[in-house]
């Protein structure tokens, strides 16, 4: 059981101008949910967990995971509006703007969640991340399950920043920082890196993180591929293969499901294991990983794809 738990949202995707007006179209998002979706195309035994609106933006993402046979056991129903995330597409690259205030998933508690903590607990692996973790009060909430769980499931990180959720940037390092000694894979690009410390140097922070406890730490490069940094410094590079990119909505969120599935696969979602993975068995990992990411972008908004398109 891998559970993916945070945000749902609708993407807005903007279409071709016609008249000077943008024209948008509305795509099933949120980074943890598109996680979520991806998991369970992939076959994996795949669980969301968020607050999902009772509005008509909310039944399109019911739709969507069952669709993507993703399971619903920990589906918090509720009558407070889906958040939706304007998407502006210019050359592949999407700039969002957020209308979230009261919305569904920004205003989910600890009494929400609570129900769902010892379930959790058993899982192999708890992905979070996301604008869930960036704004209040859900941040807080979510920060309270990841502390609970401590210890018993593997914990995902995808720093994935969005700065227009970020009230206090100073409150939210000392979150990241936390979440730093307690996740056992994190997940970071060259541009959440710069936006939460600048210049600092990564290879100090990196030292730090695998001191703290993280077993595994993923630096995304874009079309680079990414690095990955583990077991007591050590680093390897793994490139992707070029495609013809439309946007690229959901492809960090389809790479974080194509490196738990294959994860998973090798039996490696385990605390020592995951201390003590092989090179070439991360290698495969995260290969599968770009793969994945690879074909999303290649689809208009989050559509990742299905286990025959990526074998």
């Amino acid at each position: 059981m891998i559970i993916c738990a945070g945000e749902s949202l609708i993407d807005m995707v903007s279409l071709a101008k016609e008249r000077g007006e943008v024209q948008y179209t509305p795509h099933v998002g949120g980074s943890i949910l598109n996680s979520a979706r991806a998991l369970g195309r992939l076959d994996a035994d795949a669980y969301y967990c968020g607050a999902v609106s009772n509005d008509t933006f909310g039944g399109l993402i019911l739709d969507s995971l069952r669709d993507s046979k993703v399971q619903e056991d920990f589906i918090i129903n509720t009558n407070r509006p889906t958040t939706l995330a304007y998407a502006d597409v210019t050359d592949g690259i999407a700039k969002y703007s957020f209308v979230d205030e009261h919305s569904a998933g920004r205003l989910i508690d600890r009494d929400s969640l609570k129900p769902y903590l010892n379930k959790i607990k058993n899982a192999k692996a708890l992905l979070v991340g996301g604008i869930s973790l960036q704004a209040e009060p859900c941040g807080s909430s979510w920060q309270w399950l990841v502390e609970k769980v401590l210890g018993d499931c593997v914990i995902y990180f995808d720093t994935n920043i969005r700065p227009d959720f970020i009230d206090d940037k100073i409150k939210y390092i000392e979150r990241f920082e936390r979440l730093t000694k307690i996740a056992d894979i994190v997940k970071i690009s060259e541009q959440d890196y710069s936006y939460l410390y600048g210049k600092e140097d990564f290879k100090k922070a990196t030292a730090q993180w695998l001191e703290n406890g993280v077993k595994l730490i993923v630096l995304t490069l874009g079309e680079k591929g990414v690095k990955a940094i583990y077991s007591e410094g050590q680093e390897i590079n793994v490139g992707t293969e070029e495609v013809e990119v439309i946007d690229t909505i959901a492809a960090g969120d389809s790479f974080n499901a194509g490196l738990l599935y294959e994860l998973d696969k090798q039996k490696m979602l385990d605390h020592e294991k995951l201390a003590n993975i092989e090179t070439s068995a991360l290698i495969k990992a995260l290969t599968f990983a770009n793969q994945v990411a690879s074909f999303t972008v290649t689809q208009k908004g989050a559509n990742p794809p299905w286990m025959h398109q990526v074998k």
